[in-house]
């Protein structure tokens, strides 16, 4: 009988694990990526796998398309004689999406993105709705908009995932940032967003995925087969062997890298960030696409997962802590089982179920072990806090930065709790905010409310745009928070009430340290905060909120929905009067009033954190200029520069304004003047907490800036009336001009009703050309009609923008002076034009920019300062100053003109120099105009050694014995065309060049006096060349090429010049930095020329101290031909964290090379120098470099603004 129990025992012990063994996966995720180029009809073998796996796996299944789903550059335009087959191939996966029982979420790649083009924002979005559509379903595409705020998806108790657009940080043109309406607006907001969801889920596994690898062995991560060496055409089908040349690619690919692959800087950045999170959550695991193979490696504990071989294969290797890769096409697929197991697997696509490649278990911690850390809640009903200490400053540091409002942050102030269990019914934590300078929570109510509370201290890094970004700035700017009123929002509401402008009710409290903050304590414990209701759903009586991105996308659907113009225009004359600069999109909500079947949207000013900002030091009262920034200008009596005061809503009131004319601003600032007295002006600064020493002078100040309230509302209106964008919607509109006698115009837009209804005016307003000097009118989509009719002697231009549909144009206009006025911009395709004698056509049968309507494209015009110094041995001493204007126009980049005008001295010579420079872009279709010219007095001074590279400097003689005097008068007309990245020029040259007679001299040896070298030589000439560059910046590179060349034809065309010269030039130089932000920089450059004639000796080709090789005096080496070569090394050190003088600092160190070639000698010689030096970065916006050479002739200190090259 005991045999029989034990047998039995030993048979149930063994069927258990079969039995857990034949148990199936509780839940599968499906991993696919770059699937964007199928065999079209069902019959891609990748497809057809995955779909078998899918319909078994049923509503127990997730499948994921990691990115790349439409190759080449994703869903281009409609129009576009492309878009047809990027729908197909986007649609070939779409239905196995739609057969699918269970979820499926699509994250876009770098091809989805235009392959990082220009339009890529536009064809993200593109993708997004066609998804939408297709499926009928709007929690398919992720992150929405093209934002790079990580979604995070439930799937049950035990497994989270989290989608993200890796494409969004590598992404150079336009996207979504911090004017947009993301919840994440920037790179640390993503990183704090991930960091945020992990630890929400900290007790689950988590499955975060993007397009991009952090880690791969495959091209993006650095490896290249021999193949692609020496055949680096095949992946072009041309199998030419290129050996050596062959390797230039993929060893740029390897140790530089562009932007798409881990080791470029900007993919650095993002991958260290992203991994830095990853590694601290051991309940992790990463997937991607990307690469065109499968690929398992585990760095830390957290694998990563490479599935991008839905559509190619490409090679990868095994390398350091790869557990599996092939080069394949295929898909993974993670299985989840109940008793915790993970198990990866990965399958090559064969048509059936797939080929197993590949299984393992994968080693992931659940994260129930771990332990919350466990602390007392706070008791206290009200706490003393200090809401910056920081801020204490005294004797030049004061003077400098500014008293400011350093007394108030400084000082303690007792602040009631805020009580999370009692306060409206209950506060329960939504999310973080993603404010750029302060911490906020957001929080619902038992009382169904909505609520926010912002942290008055201010985290400043956030708002400093990257190239900017630095300890030392990082200092300035946190210091100079202090310049805002840290408690200002307590004191708007009674005014915004009397004035009629919507407004929340903030009230201080401290956020206490409670259970309910949860992963937040550490963060938000004892802080000092506002806390106000958030405007949603049923504030002020409407019917819902929307974000101002969402009203643009609004007022462009329909035309029923409308903006209250009048409401806005009452809210930015508050702003002003109260000294808000930061009017930003993003600090505005809107309230919607359904009113039949119109759409009413009234602004919501939100943040008042910059309301009586004042700044009174040195630095601000500078920064505050004109020319840098005027926005800064402070909370005074008077308005200084009213459209500087609204530069950060420069976009919003063209958007929002474009209805209102003279008398509307006029008579509203009157209403809001009258409606603040005095009395309540006194009344709302006791809303600050006590003692204030500052509420009586805001009081007073409010008062003056009250009574001229009319004056700077003319002067606004003045401003934005010079160019006016119009819109219609994607409805069918008429749209009618009238020209009126007095040179006014008048706009009407009318709605195209059903029949039997009549037209709604949609918009009206008559211009004149006292302010106004263009107009223009957007239809949108839609079919529209314009007309333009009456007569004048002259007319304010107009342009005229069909946009998509079929539109006409009806000019029966007649203007009796000038050029034609209107200007009419549509595709040719459905497209008619009655009446043309008025009428400039600019349609086109090719997409054009220039008919998408781009609301963030204004920019200002600015007049600024020029200021130039440099110190060489020859000139001592180099100074200059003089102005520069820059003329902004309707799509010119990055201006439609700029004019420097600029004198420099030299104390050493007493040498003068006047310049002038005009550019012109897309003077003549989308050619540049240049114009140059110099004049140099006889005072200018040079050096001359003679000709040959081995010439000889007497030293004893002093470098005045090789000087020489004389005038130039210079001047060119030049050609630009712009073909990517490369420049190319072309135009006309004259210079006429007249040399003092210099007795005792050297030159008085090399030609006598009385000879015909001290003649006036005047020539005409042609000069064309090309410039490629794709520096990563112009003042402190880091990265990219730079690659300038130059060819000149000159004739003589005085009596004494020489019948004809001409010349090639030309310098290569590369940059390289190992990471951002960068501490080693190595950049060498390449450089030569040539002269194919005759020439007089100062047009010779020079070895020149002052610009190609230094430890050599100026002109030092003179010949028929040259070469050198620069090789510089620089290492940032540290940051100097001074007031007076903030900037980072280095060291460099060099060697140059170099020789000159001429006729009748026979020489080996190359000369040498090498040495080092230290540069400054102020600001991190200007390099000035020092520098000491040494060579075998001289050593020579330079110091200049910028590098050496």
């Amino acid at each position: 009988m005991k045999k029989e129990i034990y047998s039995l025992l030993i048979f149930i012990l063994i069927q258990i694990p079969l039995s857990a063994q034949n148990t199936g996966p509780a839940y599968s995720v499906f991993l696919m990526g770059d699937g964007g180029e199928p065999i079209h009809g069902g019959k891609d073998p990748v497809l057809r796998s995955l779909q078998t796996q899918l319909q078994k796996s049923g509503k127990n299944g997730t499948l994921v398309w990691l990115g790349d789903n439409i190759y080449p550059k994703g869903l281009v335009e409609e129009g576009n004689h492309q878009r047809a087959e990027a729908e197909l191939r986007l649609s070939e996966q779409l239905k196995i999406i739609r057969d699918f029982a269970g979820k499926s979420f699509i994250v876009p790649g770098n091809h989805d993105w235009q392959q990082g083009g220009r339009n890529g924002w536009e064809y993200v979005k593109n993708q997004e709705k066609f998804v939408e559509e297709f499926l009928q379903d709007d929690k398919v595409f992720f992150p929405k908009g093209g934002c790079p705020t990580p979604q995070e998806i439930y799937v049950n108790n035990q497994l989270s995932l989290i989608l993200l657009d890796t494409q969004w940080p590598l992404h150079q043109w336009d996207k979504p940032g911090p004017e947009s309406d993301c919840e994440v607006k920037s790179l640390d907001g993503l990183f704090s967003a991930v960091s945020d969801i992990l630890e929400r889920n900290r007790d689950k596994r988590v499955l975060v995925m993007g397009h991009h690898p952090m880690y791969s062995h495959g091209s993006h991560g650095g490896y290249f087969t021999l193949k692609d060496h020496l055949l680096p055409l095949h992946a072009l089908g041309l199998n030419i062997p290129l050996p050596i040349i062959g390797s230039v690619y993929p060893l740029y690919r390897k140790f530089i890298g562009n932007i798409q692959d881990i080791q470029h800087p900007k993919y650095q950045e993002m991958r260290n960030g992203l991994v830095n999170i990853l590694k601290n959550h051991k309940n992790v695991i990463y997937a991607n696409g990307h690469d065109h193979n499968l690929q398992l490696i585990v760095r830390d504990s957290i694998n990563y997962i490479t599935s991008g071989a839905a559509s190619e294969s490409s090679a990868a290797r095994e390398g350091k802590d790869t557990k599996f890769v092939a080069s394949v096409k295929g898909f993974a697929r993670l299985d989840f089982y109940e008793n915790g197991k993970i198990m990866l697997l990965f399958y090559e696509g064969d048509g059936q179920e797939g080929k197993e490649l590949f299984r393992t278990e994968l080693n992931v911690k659940s994260g129930l072990t771990q332990q919350r850390e466990e602390f007392r809640q706070n008791q206290l009903k009200s706490l003393t806090v200090v809401p910056n200490k920081k801020f204490k400053a005294k004797g030049l540091k004061r003077l400098f930065l500014g008293k400011n409002y350093r007394d108030i942050w400084t000082k303690p102030i007792t602040v009631p709790m805020l009580n999370f269990q009692e306060e409206q019914g209950g506060l329960h934590i939504i999310q973080k905010g993603g404010g750029f300078q302060t911490l906020s929570l957001r929080y619902e109510a038992g009382n169904g409310g909505k609520f926010v509370t912002r942290s008055i201290e201010k985290f400043p890094e956030k708002a400093i745009p990257p190239p900017l970004l630095s300890p030392f700035t990082l200092d300035i700017v946190g210091d100079q928070v202090s310049a805002a009123h840290p408690f200002a929002a307590l004191v708007i509401p009674p005014l915004a009430e009397a004035a009629g402008v919507f407004h929340t009710n903030p009230r201080l409290v401290v956020i206490p340290e409670d259970t309910t903050l949860r992963q937040y304590r550490k963060q938000f414990s004892n802080q000092l905060a506002l806390f106000e209701e958030r405007p949603d759903e049923g504030f002020q009586g409407s019917s819902k909120n929307y974000s101002t991105p969402k009203v643009v996308e609004k007022l462009a659907q329909d035309n029923h929905n409308r903006v209250d113009q009048k409401e806005v225009l009452r809210a930015r004359l508050f702003d002003m009067l109260i000294g808000d600069w930061d009017r930003h999109d993003d600090q505005w909500r809107w309230a919607g009033f359904e009113e039949g079947k119109e759409l009413i949207l009234k602004p919501i000013p939100r943040d008042r954190d910059q309301a009586f900002f004042l700044g009174d030091g040195i630095l601000l009262n500078l920064l505050s200029r004109k020319w840098i920034m005027p926005k800064l200008q402070g909370f005074h009596s008077k308005i200084r520069d009213v459209p500087g005061l609204n530069f950060n809503a420069r976009y919003f009131d063209r958007s929002f304004l474009t209805g209102m004319n003279r008398e509307d601003w006029l008579n509203m600032a009157v209403e809001i003047k009258q409606k603040l007295s005095d009395k309540l002006i006194d009344s709302a600064v006791t809303n600050l907490p006590k003692p204030d020493d500052h509420a009586a002078l805001i009081a007073e100040r409010l008062k003056s800036r009250r009574d001229h309230l009319p004056d700077y509302a003319l002067i606004q209106h003045d401003f934005l009336a010079k160019e006016v964008d119009i819109l219609g919607s994607n409805k069918s509109e008429t749209i009618q001009v009238k020209r009126l006698e007095d040179g006014q115009t008048e706009v009407s837009i009318f709605d195209n009703p059903k029949k039997d209804e009549v037209p709604r005016q949609l918009y009206h307003r008559i211009f004149s050309p006292e302010f106004t000097r263009e107009i223009r009118i957007w239809g949108l989509d839609g079919a529209d009609k314009f007309t333009i009719n009456g007569e004048a002697e002259r007319a304010i231009k107009l342009r005229l923008f069909g946009g998509k549909g079929n539109d006409l144009f009806a000019d029966s206009s007649r203007i009796r002076k000038g050029r034609k006025k209107d200007y009419i911009y549509d595709w040719i395709k459905g497209t008619t034009i009655y009446n043309r004698s008025e009428v400039k056509d600019m349609t086109s049968d090719k997409y054009l920019r220039d008919n998408d309507f781009d609301r963030l494209s204004f920019k200002y015009d600015r007049l600024s300062p020029l200021l130039t110094f440099a110190y060489n041995p020859d000139d001592g001493i180099f100074a200059g100053a003089g102005l520069q204007y820059t003329r902004q126009g309707f799509r010119k980049e990055p201006f439609a003109s700029q004019h420097s005008l600029s004198g420099d001295f030299a104390f050493n010579t007493h040498a003068f120099n006047l310049s002038y420079t005009g550019e012109f872009v897309d003077l003549i279709g989308s050619t540049d105009l240049e114009l140059k010219s110099t004049v140099q007095q006889s005072s200018m001074t040079s050096n001359f050694f003679g000709i040959g590279n081995e010439t000889v400097y007497q030293k004893e003689k002093k470098i005045d014995y090789y000087r020489f005097n004389y005038s130039n008068y210079e001047s060119s007309v030049m050609f630009r065309n712009h073909l990517g990245k490369t420049v190319f020029s072309y135009g006309v040259i004259q210079n006429a060049f007249k040399i003092d007679e210099n007795p005792g001299h050297y030159l008085s040896e090399y030609a006598p006096p009385g000879s015909d070298v001290y003649q006036k030589k005047d020539f005409l000439g042609v000069k064309t060349g090309f410039t490629i560059d794709n520096r990563d910046s112009k003042i402190w590179t880091t990265r990219g090429i730079l690659w300038d060349f130059a060819s000149t034809y000159q004739h003589g065309i005085s009596s004494s010049a020489r019948d004809e010269y001409m010349n090639l030039k030309t310098n290569l130089a590369f940059y390289w930095s190992a990471r951002i932000p960068a501490t080693v920089i190595f950049a060498t450059r390449f450089g030569g020329a040539v002269n194919f004639t005759d020439y007089e000796f100062y047009q010779a080709n020079y070895l020149d101290g002052l610009s190609n090789i230094r430890g050599f005096r100026r002109n030092r080496f003179a010949g028929q031909s040259s070469f050198y070569n620069n090789t510089e090394v620089g290492l940032k050190l540290f940051n100097v964290r001074n007031y007076f003088f903030p900037a980072y600092a280095g060291i460099l160190a060099f060697n140059d090379i170099g020789r000159v070639w001429s006729r009748n000698e026979s020489s080996s010689k190359w000369h040498h120098a090498y040495g080092g030096g230290f540069w400054f970065a102020p600001f991190n916006v200007a390099v000035i470099s020092a520098m000491y050479s040494i060579s075998e002739e001289d050593h020579l200190p330079i110091i200049k603004f910028g590098f050496f090259f």
